[in-house]
């Protein structure tokens, strides 16, 4: 309704109901009364005018509208006149709305958002449980897979995929990239549409198949200029397992690889060749694939899972002495078993926000509480003019969630910011926090928790605020203290204090977990080693003898530069992308039965891996040159492997029978243990993983190889020396991951940085809120009670004990808090198990420094006011009372 029907509509009214009250007097008057009387019994008869103007303008549609409108309106002319306050409050909210926006971005991302794949609900994660080894989540066979395939009836494709890598050469620089060795289906099964060509078809699976490759839009760009014509161009790509391949096809720029960390298939692969090989020829104790699969539309992973097992349980019967023995297969969903690593972490760090945001509102709640009583008197004279409470209530929620949605707004440029921070320091592994963006849903959120958060602030001093006695607010101009108030200020503090509390026992926890992971022993020494990686190209080094060769040449060259300590080499490094290589091992005489019951890492190593990475040689010897193809076929195990295969006896000279590789061919062989050393931890800082088993390069050479130069000097200063090196023996050999061995390290610990870090700034957003908090109650209790405390003066109170009345009321809410927080913590703290280490969710040492902390904190919030109240002059404050 514009303003001029609204116009005429209240002359309309008002001219009714005067006409009304005109026949209602003439009707008194014919009755016998008086005209004062009868005016008097007409309007008693009617009720008073407004009232019912206002019972009519209430029963218009457009009603509701008109008065939102107005409480807008009269909300911001209010807040206007109170700048600072309004500043103080949007402030703390858009602290509070803007951490929870920052935090639900990458929980929408991460848990919510579907993977970037067709249909994502239905693809679900293949792993092999090996039951006589107590392995599960161990990648499958070329036999497992071909079985899996063809006898499932509830899986649409099972395909599987493998990472090498291979060096890309003629387009500038050589260069070592990732590229994933998979099935014709693979890309198929994850719903992956080209953005160009074709994908790979049976016949490119075949082993006499032409090579084919699909490239990444990211290294097409990069290397090939984006090329519109590459398809069907050849490119050199040149590995172990392939040399050359042709373009077929390109993947779109949105392409991501997103799998659990422990799969070893790292985000950052760039081209895709078929396996073309008979997989299911392989060796059925041969597992490297990495399976995946896809649901048939209607079946359910708990039916697939239980088929899954009926086909292992098949394949055990049908191999009955053999890797077998123990197999079966686990059937899960890609969906939730990519995130289950970080779940935990964003869910216990987006429960961390919530804390925060309930004491920015918290905060907030007591600054309008201290508000509403400066306002008693306009409040009461709005009651006293016809305002009902409801509509009084109304009016301060609206100011509330005013303020909230301008607090939501400036929080939302705090939370994009946090946003773009967080996107920088997350460690490299979480790749699906690539997709983090302030979409419509984050917006949504954003604005929910605002409106949320203004009601929820708004509703305990509106309510409060509402209960005015309008006489003795009126006879004492609006002042004084209401005690009712002032205990809901005291329960707003302990409720701050125990929130924070609560986020402070969980960084503290986390913090502690890292510093222990800092102490970690690794079992080799990090500091002052430089590495980087070779892959010596097929075409160029197609015998290991080739390979053998170059690495000897350069191991023996880089020994000799100056600032060298020691070299060595190793085919995995440890924590590098989670790669590893495990088989079976058993030392001679094992009956068959017990052959595949212990399971070992394989490496192969160049001499002086172990003094260049800083593990002690236990026993025996270290591997030197002489150990060649030529001689009798050795090992070095560590110190775990020993003793639990000759525990209380020495393993030199022992037989052990090992997976050995030659020709690019895995087969079982018998060595002679000639060394022991200390154990080294591969996949995780937490965990000691398994046991290892040392080869000699030379007598077992893989495709990859990384080299380990310990330094007298800064790692880094040797890399163009390195790099001169070794271009004397292959100027087109690429060199990837240069970089100190340290920072392997820091990988291995980037995720609980990351949730330390995250913890860490909400655990001191929610102290600097709380203290604000206590601080602002105290200091507005004392503003308040200057006549009392000048009274108390007067009557021979002394400061200290001015002191101790402020410090005793104040600190009594922070006590309250701490204990709230205590047994809150003492419930939550479990849900954190998996992201802590070496510390007890029921830390005594975090509690208790935690407890004292925030005590001293809230003592000092509450000692500054307490200082001022001890300055209150007793003549000043009576004569300002």
């Amino acid at each position: 309704m514009d303003s001029s029907s609204r116009e005429k509509w209240e002359a309309d009214v008002g001219e009714e109901l005067r006409d009304h009250l005109e026949r209602q007097t003439a009707a008194n008057i014919a009755a016998g009364m008086s005209p004062e009387e009868a005016r008097r019994r007409a309007v008693l008869q009617l009720g008073a005018v407004e009232g019912v103007k206002q019972e009519c303008r209430e029963q218009r549609r457009s009603f509701w509208l008109e008065t939102l409108w107005a409480d807008i309106r009269y909300a911001v002319r209010t807040l206007s006149r109170n700048p600072g306050f309004a500043a103080v409050a949007i402030l703390t909210l858009a602290l509070g709305i803007g951490a929870n926006t920052a935090i639900f971005s990458v929980l929408d991302a991460v848990i919510l958002k579907p993977l970037p794949y067709t249909q994502p609900e239905r693809l679900a994660l293949i792993w092999s449980e090996l039951k006589s080894a107590g392995q599960s989540r161990v990648p499958s066979s070329g036999p497992d897979l071909a079985d899996l395939k063809r006898r499932s009836r509830l899986l649409q494709g099972v395909g599987g995929i493998w990472v090498s890598s291979a060096a890309l050469t003629g387009t500038g620089e050589p260069e070592q990239i990732k590229v994933a060795f998979v099935t014709h289906d693979f890309l198929s099964i994850l719903g992956i549409r080209l953005a160009r060509g074709r994908m790979f078809s049976p016949e490119d699976d075949l082993t006499n198949a032409a090579a084919t490759v699909i490239l990444t839009d990211g290294l097409w760009r990069r290397r090939f200029g984006a090329d519109p014509q590459i398809l069907g161009k050849a490119v050199r790509l040149d590995g172990q397992d392939v040399q050359g391949a042709t373009v077929i096809g390109i993947l779109p720029p949105d392409f991501r690889m997103i799998f659990p960390e422990d799969a070893a298939i790292p985000p950052d692969v760039q081209a895709f060749v078929p396996f073309r090989s008979d997989l299911a020829r392989e060796p059925r104790d041969l597992g490297y694939v990495r399976a995946i699969g896809r649901l048939q539309p209607g079946a359910a992973f708990e039916q697939a899972a239980a088929e899954a097992r009926a086909v292992a349980a098949q394949l055990r019967a049908e191999n009955t002495i053999d890797s077998k023995q123990g197999v079966d297969f686990q059937i899960l969903p890609l969906q939730a078993d990519a995130v289950r690593n970080v779940r935990p972490a964003v869910l216990a760090l987006f429960a961390g926000v919530a804390f925060v945001l309930l004491i920015a509102c918290a905060n907030v709640a007591n600054l309008l509480l201290s508000r509403g009583e400066l306002r008693r008197r306009e409040l009461a004279l709005r009651s006293a003019l016809g305002a009902s409470r409801g509509r009084v209530i109304r009016q301060l929620l609206t100011e509330s969630i005013l303020l909230s949605v301008l607090g939501g707004a400036a929080g939302l440029a705090l939370g994009w910011g946090a946003t773009r921070w967080l996107l920088a320091v997350r460690p490299k592994s979480l790749v699906i926090m690539q997709s983090v963006s302030f979409d419509v849903t984050v917006l949504g959120y954003a604005f929910l928790v605002s409106l949320v958060a203004g009601i929820v602030f708004g509703v305990a001093p509106a309510m409060e605020s509402s209960r005015a006695d309008l006489i003795e607010t009126l006879k004492s101009g609006g002042k004084g203290v209401v005690p009712g108030k002032r205990r809901l200020r005291s329960l707003l503090v302990a409720a701050e204090v125990a929130s924070g509390f609560v986020l402070l026992i969980g960084s503290g926890l986390l913090i502690r977990t890292f510093v222990r992971l800092l102490d970690v022993g690794t079992g080799f020494q990090p500091g002052q080693v430089l590495t980087f990686q070779i892959s010596p190209p097929g075409s160029r080094y197609a015998m290991d003898e080739d390979r053998v060769r170059l690495v000897h040449n350069l191991w023996k060259n880089l020994s000799t530069l100056p600032g060298v300590e020691s070299v060595g080499g190793v085919n995995y490094l440890p924590f590098d992308d989670q790669i590893t290589w495990y088989s079976y091992y058993w030392p001679e005489g094992t009956p068959l039965p017990d052959q595949y019951k212990l399971l070992a890492e394989h490496r192969a190593v160049a001499p002086g891996f172990f003094r260049s990475m800083g593990v002690p040689l236990i026993a025996g010897r270290d591997f030197d040159e002489s150990d060649d193809v030529t001689r009798r076929r050795v090992v070095i195990i560590d110190e775990s492997l020993a003793a639990r295969t000759w525990p209380h006896e020495s393993a030199i000279g022992k037989q052990l029978n090992v997976e050995a590789f030659a020709k690019g061919d895995f087969f079982r062989a018998t060595a002679e243990v000639v060394g022991v050393v200390g154990h080294i931890k591969y996949m995780l800082l937490t965990d000691e993983g398994r046991p290892a088993v040392y080869e000699p390069y030379a007598q077992a050479p893989r495709e990859l190889f990384a080299f380990t130069v310990r330094t007298t000097g800064q790692p880094e200063a040797l890399i163009g020396a390195i790099r001169g090196e070794v271009d004397k023996f292959d100027a087109d050999l690429p060199l990837s991951k240069v970089q100190p061995l340290a920072v392997y390290v820091g990988l291995a610990r980037a995720a609980r940085r990351f949730t330390m870090l995250l913890a860490g700034a909400m655990a001191a957003l929610a102290l600097v809120l709380a203290a604000i908090g206590i601080y602002g109650v105290t200091a507005y209790s004392v503003s308040q009670r200057r006549n009392e405390i000048g009274i108390r003066m007067a009557l021979g109170a002394q400061r200290r004990d001015i002191l101790k009345l402020v410090l005793g009321q104040g600190m009594l809410s922070v006590l309250v808090g701490v204990a709230v927080g205590l047994a809150i913590s003492l419930f939550l703290t479990p849900a954190l198990g998996s992201l802590l280490f070496g510390v007890r969710p029921a830390d005594l040492v975090t509690y208790a420094a935690v407890a004292l902390f925030f005590s001293l904190v809230g003592l000092l919030a509450c000692y500054l006011p307490a200082r001022r109240a001890m300055g209150v002059d007793p003549i000043t404050a009576l004569r300002y009372e």
